[in-house]
C-alpha cells in the first residue's frame, strides 16, 4: 500500500526510479519510503526526493509546502513563540534561542529525551516530520531552512 509520500509522487506522476538515481539513494529505499508505512524519511531524504520531483516536473518552489501538507497532514502545528507574543521582538528573538529540549519535544510530538539521544547508538537521526515541525514552530520557512542545511538541489544538465 502506498504511503503518503508514494501517493504524492504518484499524483505528480514522478518517476521514482529516476529520482532515486539522481539523488544517489538506493532504489529499494525509495520504494520502501513510498510503500511501507513503517519506513520514515530522514529530513535529507525528504528534501532531496521532493525537491527533485518538483524540479523534474517543472513545478514552482511553492509546491514544496504543498508536499509537506499532503504528506504530513496531521503533523503537530507547534508555535514555540506564541507564549511570548506579548513581548518585544527582541525578547521573542532571544526566547526563540533558549527553548528547552522538553518544550520542543512536547510541542512537536517527539519522544521524551530524543533530542538528548540524537547521535547516540539509540537514535541515529531525527525524522523529516520532526525537523519540519521544529522549523515551522520557529516560524521559519521550511524550504529555505532545508536549503541552508543541505544546500541547493540541482539537476544535471544531461
Amino acid at each position: 500500500m502506498s504511503t503518503p509520500l508514494g501517493k504524492y509522487l504518484d499524483r505528480l506522476k514522478a518517476n521514482k526510479t529516476k529520482i532515486a538515481d539522481i539523488i544517489d539513494l538506493k532504489r529499494q529505499r525509495v520504494s520502501d519510503l513510498c510503500n511501507k508505512e513503517s519506513t520514515k524519511p530522514t529530513p535529507l531524504e525528504f528534501y532531496k526526493i521532493i525537491t527533485t520531483a518538483i524540479l523534474l516536473k517543472n513545478c514552482p518552489e511553492e509546491e514544496f509546502d504543498n508536499a509537506i501538507d499532503e504528506i504530513f497532514p496531521d503533523r503537530p502545528k507547534a508555535d514555540f513563540l506564541i507564549e511570548f507574543a506579548h513581548l518585544s521582538r527582541e525578547t521573542q528573538f532571544i526566547q526563540k534561542h533558549f527553548l528547552t529540549q522538553k518544550v520542543i519535544e512536547e510541542k512537536i510530538g517527539m519522544s521524551d529525551g530524543k533530542i538528548s539521544r540524537l547521535g547516540s547508538k539509540d537514535v541515529k537521526e531525527v525524522l523529516a516530520v520532526e525537523l519540519i515541525c521544529f522549523i515551522e514552530g520557529l516560524g521559519l520557512d521550511v524550504l529555505k531552512t532545508f536549503k541552508e542545511i543541505y544546500g541547493e538541489v540541482e539537476l544535471d544538465k544531461d
